[in-house]
């Protein structure tokens, strides 16, 4: 589906739901793969690129009424090492490429995730509160300060976000 110079984003695979566990509701990656049709515009598997190690999900969840939101998971031993960030940027600009309209939302408080929309160029832009609390949403508002390069492993997509050792090359 798409790929970084670490990661590789993938459709899930039903063995993917040991991996995933811990960072996902249950039955969701056999719901996903069981579904029949085109499955890109669901949760993608992070796979670690130097050996195949499922790290987390991320992708799309589309919401009949609400659109369709961008949501991801890393498993508890892969976080700390800006997968999350590196994922959802190169998603979210998959989502640009293809004209898909996608919005996050969280659960505040959840610095964790704020900073990781934040890194990619989501804002916040609206709050509302439901029968679980109040949720925040965010959508990309502009790519000031970030880069443009094509992934060195080859796969031609074009990147618009940065790690921050990345940001010095441009």
């Amino acid at each position: 589906m798409a790929c970084t110079d670490r990661l590789g984003l993938r459709l899930l695979r039903a063995e993917d739901a040991v991996a995933l566990r811990e960072v996902t509701g249950p039955g969701l990656v056999e719901a996903v793969v069981a579904q029949a049709g085109d499955r890109t515009l669901t949760p993608w598997a992070i796979v670690l690129r130097g050996g195949g190690t499922v790290a987390g999900f991320c992708g799309f969840f589309v919401r009949p009424v609400k659109g369709t939101t961008m949501g991801y998971g890393i498993a508890p031993e892969y976080r700390g090492r800006g997968l999350a960030t590196e994922a959802a940027g190169t998603v979210l600009d998959w989502a640009e490429r293809h004209d898909v309209d996608v919005y996050s939302s969280i659960r505040p408080p959840n610095p964790a995730s704020v900073r990781v929309l934040e890194k990619i160029g989501m804002r916040l832009v609206n709050s509302y509160y439901d029968e679980d609390g109040q949720r925040d949403i965010y959508r990309r508002q502009g790519l000031s300060g970030s880069c443009t390069h094509e992934c060195r492993s080859g796969c031609g997509n074009q990147v618009r976000w940065c790690r921050p050792e990345r940001d010095q090359r441009g």
